[in-house]
């Protein structure tokens, strides 16, 4: 059995033991008036036209029964006196207490509000929306990502419950992340302060282990919120599993942790028992979450999996050995590879042996053969049949006349070269910057910019590092365009920890296909953090054609609006680090539809 369809095999697996018990089987029964509570919340998702998935867990009082039967109703108004649909459902132990409905019969384009009930005990109440038919004049859209709980309050979830209009929140992955909580354990520094301290304290790996992160992120009274105000439409990246996976690995995983796809399987099987997501069909394999999603004759929501399906795995920046390395020669007009193996293996030894390169050389990365690496049209991103999908969808919507194609995308595409720091900031200014750092970070550093100053992509885990997959999204995207059909092609973002505002090229830089916005995180640090940087994402506007806009201190979501005449995306800044927070609007940009082939050049308005 091959690799890919053994993952898949042990994930459907995992996934097919998670089904209800028997309706017969022992229920719960009510103990001092309640037999229960619900403390995680409410949530909707996978919204279409007359249905719409509700979820919501139990927390029973006594751990030892397998199941307890919740009630749920559905109604047109929030004080329950237009019901609409009504039923029960069983919660069992075999996935966690948690419980999902598909409620179907409901009218398109219309709110409505939903509880579940367990004897005595009410949950929240939820508001939903199901996607609108025919003539549509806007739609709403939140997009969010990488929310890291240890490092932040979930402060922007907070603000996006608050929203007067939404329709619907599109999560793009790193809903939970997987770290533990020792000292220097991702985003700790600030956990231990603001007592977010992650449950387990230890890296997730068993079944046991994700359903306790997803109950205490659950928890959280923003995160709450936030799904009780609109349907989602989710997606994952890679920390719902482990940092930077692949298909069949991951940087994040390491021995002692057992199999990784025991490991994957696992993982995936909690996020479709705590997520607001649709199970997978008969014969479907459950890595296969890519969908797509009609707002009525406006705009058609197209979520890309780049995970787990296909993925090749990526070159690592942080693993030492992992990019390719070539011996360099300075002269007057800048670097030149060393052709002569000689010379090129004597340099190479000196370094391995902990010494320096004598000058004039230098070690670096080989920027021949990682782009080389890179380019290989063997090296997959979504996969054939994802690929596939992708344009059928494309070419479906243009056709049917729908102005806006969105792409939900976990990282992000556009073309962005490593930042060259120290020629941004000049001598001066990398001696103030790497002065004012603490001893102990500045060799680090400083070997990050020795590695920047290389002609590399700066992000190698995002579609950077898989330019020919990129290369074919694109022509998708074009080819849905052609004979003169209209369309214009939007690109939300997340994994960066950072706002975005790029307009896309094609390979040949003649063709703008997208316009991309990239939102930040809701909590987790930035690179320009981490470098002690904060004009890092000045740098890389200045040195990257497609980057219009690049921040790298505020965190948030981007607030998406679609007319039939433009797109326009509010990046929407919000501070993680007190209560009460500060929002504001970090800056609108604005797409003009088209009505001819191609996508406008987004402008700050």
């Amino acid at each position: 059995m091959t690799m890919v369809s053994r993952r898949r095999a042990l994930s459907l697996l995992l996934l097919g033991a998670t089904a209800p018990l028997a309706l017969g089987t022992r229920r719960g029964l009510a103990a001092g008036g309640a037999p229960a509570s619900f403390r995680h919340g409410v949530a909707s998702g996978d919204p279409l036209s007359d249905r719409v998935v509700l979820w919501t867990r139990i927390t029973p009082e006594d751990g030892a029964v397998p199941s307890l039967r919740l009630a749920w109703e559905v109604a047109a108004d929030a004080a329950f006196q237009r019901p609409v649909r009504r039923g029960t459902v069983e919660a069992t132990a075999a996935r966690d207490f948690t419980a999902k409905v598909d409620v179907d019969g409901l009218k398109p384009g219309q709110d409505y509000w939903y509880r579940f009930t367990c004897g005595t005990a009410t949950s929240p109440v939820g508001r939903t929306r199901t996607l609108p038919q025919g003539p549509t004049d806007s739609v709403v859209m939140a997009a969010v990502t990488c929310a890291l709980h240890p490092n932040g309050y979930f402060n922007a979830y907070d603000h996006i419950a608050k929203l007067d209009r939404l329709d619907v929140v599109v999560e793009l992955g790193d809903y939970i992340y997987e770290y533990g909580a020792k000292d220097d354990d991702y985003g700790m520094e600030n956990g231990r302060r603001l007592g977010r301290i992650p449950e387990p304290a230890h890296d997730i790996v068993t079944l046991a282990d994700y359903r306790l992160r997803y109950a205490q992120y659950r928890r959280d009274p923003d995160l709450q919120a936030a799904h009780a105000r609109a349907p989602w439409i989710c997606v994952w990246d890679d920390h719902e599993v482990c940092n930077d996976t692949w298909a069949g690995g991951a940087e994040n995983h390491h021995d002692g942790q057992g199999e990784f796809l025991t490991r994957e399987a696992v993982a995936v099987r909690a996020y479709y028992e705590w997520m607001p997501i649709r199970e997978p069909r008969p014969g479907q394999a459950a890595e296969e979450i890519q969908r797509a999603f009609q707002f009525g004759d406006l705009a058609t929501l197209i979520m890309v999996e780049t995970r787990l399906q296909a993925r090749s795995r990526q070159l690592e920046w942080s693993v030492p050995g992992d990019l390719p390395l070539a011996v360099y020669e300075g002269t007057d007009k800048g670097r030149r590879k060393v052709a002569d193996t000689g010379v090129a293996a004597r340099v190479m030894a000196a370094v391995k042996a902990g010494g320096q390169a004598p000058a004039p050389y230098t070690v670096g990365p080989d920027e021949d053969a990682i782009r080389a690496y890179g380019a290989n049209p063997e090296r997959q991103m979504m996969g054939v049949r994802q690929e596939e999908w992708l344009a059928t969808t494309l070419k479906a919507s243009v056709a049917a006349g729908t102005p806006w194609q969105v792409l939900g995308n976990e990282v992000v595409m556009a073309r962005t070269a490593a930042p060259k720091i120290e020629k941004a900031l000049g001598a001066d200014g990398m001696a103030r910057w790497l002065g004012a750092l603490p001893e102990a970070a500045r060799a680090s550093l400083g070997q990050i910019v020795h590695m920047a100053s290389f002609d590399i992509p700066y992000d190698l885990d995002g579609w950077d590092g898989y330019p020919a997959a990129r290369e074919r999204v694109y022509d998708a995207i074009k080819a849905a365009v052609a004979d003169g059909r209209a369309g214009n092609t939007v690109v939300l973002s997340g994994d960066s920890h950072a706002f975005w505002v790029n307009e896309l090229l094609d390979a040949a830089g003649t063709t703008r296909v997208a316009a991309e916005f990239g939102a930040s995180s809701i909590t987790s640090p930035s690179p320009g953090e981490e470098l002690h940087l904060p004009q890092l994402g000045d740098i890389m506007k200045a040195q990257n054609p497609e980057v219009l806009l690049n921040d790298h201190q505020a965190k948030g979501y981007v607030l998406l609006t679609l007319t039939h005449e433009a797109a326009t995306a509010d990046l929407v800044a919000v501070t993680i680090d007190a209560k009460p927070y500060q929002a504001r609007t970090l800056g609108r940009w604005r797409v003009a539809a088209t009505t001819t082939p191609g996508v406008e050049r987004p402008r700050q308005v």
